[in-house]
């Protein structure tokens, strides 16, 4: 039973993560360079370790990259520019 419960709360804080970089990267889509991360994880009630980890995860998947972009120094890789304007 202990076992189950720790699989259990485990899958749902990988849930979690993954809720929370979905809505990070629509929020930071949204902003388009007028916020900082720090300041888009706490629009979505991320704390800055949090927030920093999803950037990180980001970086590593290259869905975002690290560019100056207004006040953002972070943007989204150039395909996933073009996947956005696709679905407009």
């Amino acid at each position: 039973m202990y076992n189950l419960l720790k699989i259990t709360s485990s899958f749902q804080k990988k849930i979690k993560i993954m809720r929370d970089k979905d809505r990070f990267l629509n929020t930071l889509i949204k902003s388009n360079g007028h916020h900082n991360v720090i300041d888009l994880g706490a629009q979505i009630g991320l704390d800055e370790k949090d927030t920093m980890e999803i950037v990180t995860q980001l970086l590593a998947e290259y869905k975002i990259e690290y560019a100056l972009n207004g006040v953002c120094d972070y943007s989204l890789m150039r395909s996933q520019n073009r996947v956005k304007k696709a679905n407009k």
